[in-house]
């Protein structure tokens, strides 16, 4: 079974186990203290790129850890963040025709990434070489906090948001969906089980304009979209 499925039955264990002991010793459960499970609202275009301003103008290795973490960090699922936004440069591949792409057999998924971040990505590939490419000072490839403790010592200035790797994920997939990928494929790239875990993030994908949903239709249907 994997990782969701466990925590599934973990669940439903748990619950069972504080019905017997409420029947058995009238004890009532203990408080439940967790994260909520909806996702972060995704960072406003503009935000996006001026996070990526403030991170490439960091001193030393922060500006590269940074840009690690905005550029790569996105495709992370919860619950893994040793692994990404990757555990060494060699675990990113550029492809004759220029695409990034993160490596398959350590993610378990293809993520091919987006064009905007490819020179970035090629640069940390070159840097890192074998070494990690996200803190690679660190003497352990999963460390408590690895993820979350940057942003908590690197806080951009004022009136910029904070780094959240669940505010970059949603980005990431908001905007996939809002530029007509198709939800099979995103929810593949981010480590779904089906497209149906997208559904929480399709509050935020705008709606197609009635041009959109006309060409749309017709490229479906194998016609040639009329154009004025």
């Amino acid at each position: 079974m994997d990782g969701s499925t466990v925590q599934t039955y973990r669940s439903w264990l748990r619950r069972v186990r504080e019905a017997l002991v409420w029947v058995q010793r009238g004890e009532a459960p203990a408080a439940r203290l967790s994260s909520p499970r909806d996702p972060q609202p995704p960072y406003e275009r503009g935000e996006l790129s001026r996070l990526r301003a403030w991170a490439a103008q960091l001193p030393g290795q922060a500006r590269l850890d940074g840009l690690a973490l905005i550029g790569a960090g996105c495709r992370m699922r919860p619950g893994t963040p040793a692994r990404s936004p990757g555990s060494g440069g060699s675990h990113i591949r550029v492809t004759t025709s220029g695409v990034a792409v993160l490596d398959q057999e350590m993610l378990g998924r293809l993520v091919a990434c987006h064009t905007g971040w490819e020179t970035v990505l090629a640069e940390l590939r070159e840097t890192a070489g074998a070494g990690f490419l996200f803190r690679p000072g660190r003497k352990v490839a999963a460390a408590k906090n690895l993820v979350s403790s940057w942003p908590h010592r690197h806080r951009p200035h004022a009136g910029l948001p904070p780094l959240s790797a669940r505010r970059l994920r949603s980005t990431w997939i908001v905007r996939l969906l809002a530029e007509g990928v198709s939800p099979a494929v995103v929810a593949s790239a981010a480590g779904m089980v089906s497209p149906a875990g997208l559904g929480p993030y399709h509050r935020w994908v705008p709606p197609l304009t009635d041009k959109e949903v006309v060409r749309s239709c017709a490229v479906a249907a194998g016609e040639a979209p009329a154009r004025r």
